[in-house]
């Protein structure tokens, strides 16, 4: 249910799953942090690829892979840098930090649903090569340290700075993803020593794919307005559901009866 319901949001707002796929694994299935960032990493490949193929066979929804290329460049080398951190970081810290970091994001796409088309910061042309890849960088080192493809952090930037349309951006972040992914998971499994059970990816897998089959097919007569809130309605449940249970974790740690 877990990876269906993941995988249902993925195609339905362009997010890698890592943003639902996490938090649902600590707080409902009880797995540990570092242990469910290695496992939305494997879940994501396989379910991001069928969400993305999925949108570029529709002609409205066409990825401009050149740009998707160049974010992944960047992803590749920002990726490596958070693997030391990983190691340092409590798992109660890197909830915390995940939580963060999706309530802000949550924050900007909700204001920008309601505020309208305000134009992007960048046109095209370089600058907006620039803006591709410091969200590229910026993305694979949230990839690696809070284990998300970085879709949170690529359909607003993409929306916002590049000036992309919501459902092309959601699938340029889909694109995006699934090398990202691949590419961290293996981190995870080399250099940070976190392996997972081959058997409880396998069942997310099955689930996320059915689900992003199904999202893909809703997201072409759902509105960009409408994508934009329920994208940033859905991260700030879940983010103040990640800062709380860290929170209140840590206090009962420090505090102990």
């Amino acid at each position: 249910m877990i990876g269906l319901v993941a995988g249902f949001l993925k195609a339905l707002l362009g997010i890698g799953g890592g943003v639902i796929l996490v938090p649902a694994l600590v707080l409902v299935s009880g797995i540990a942090q570092k242990e469910a960032h290695a496992m939305s990493l494997w879940y994501v490949i396989p379910t991001s690829l069928l969400a993305a193929l999925l949108y570029a066979s529709r002609g409205e929804l066409a990825i401009p892979l050149i740009e998707v290329g160049v974010m992944v460049a960047a992803a590749l080398l920002g990726a490596p840098l958070a693997a030391p951190l990983v190691k340092r970081i409590k798992h109660l810290h890197l909830r915390q930090i995940f939580g963060v970091a999706v309530f802000g994001m949550a924050g900007i796409m909700i204001w920008r649903a309601f505020a309208g088309d305000l134009g992007p910061a960048v046109g095209p042309g370089a600058g907006r090569y620039v803006v591709l890849v410091g969200t590229g960088f910026a993305a694979g080192f949230l990839s690696t340290l809070l284990g998300i493809g970085g879709g949170v952090v690529v359909v607003p930037a993409l929306v916002l700075l590049a000036g992309f349309g919501q459902k092309v951006a959601q699938g340029m972040s889909l694109a995006y993803v699934v090398p990202v992914a691949l590419f961290s998971a293996l981190l995870y499994r080399v250099h940070i020593k976190v392996r997972v059970a081959p058997r409880k990816v396998s069942c997310l897998v099955g689930g996320g794919l059915l689900g992003a089959t199904v999202g893909a097919e809703l997201v072409t007569r759902t509105s960009n307005q409408a994508l934009g809130i329920i994208f940033g309605c859905a991260l700030t449940l879940i983010g103040v559901i990640l800062i709380v249970s860290a929170r209140r974790a840590l206090q009962a740690d420090a505090f102990p009866e």
